[in-house]
């Protein structure tokens, strides 16, 4: 939260939620044709943004998803992500 007011850092927090809900809706619709790299890709974002707006689970979940993808494990991913939805829901 350095520099940031609590209101800025709240519209950040929002604004990056809003973000990783889209990008994640956008996954899931068409998680069966997607390439597991971009699977992977996204894990790995994820695992390093999450932690920057204080998201220590969304970290923890793109972690999970880049190691699943690593694995070419696309069952997991699903679940994986539907934990992802699930969490952010709750931030929204």
């Amino acid at each position: 939260m350095d520099g940031f007011d609590a209101e800025e850092w709240a519209e950040m927090q929002e604004m990056y939620i809003n973000h990783t809900t889209k990008e994640l809706a956008k996954i899931q619709e068409d998680i069966d044709n997607i390439i597991i790299d971009s699977l992977r890709t996204f894990g790995h974002n994820i695992k390093g943004s999450g932690g920057m707006y204080g998201f220590e689970e969304v970290t923890n979940l793109g972690t999970k998803i880049e190691a699943s993808a690593k694995a070419n494990d696309r069952n997991k991913i699903k679940l994986l992500l539907e934990e992802l939805s699930d969490f952010l829901k709750t931030k929204i």
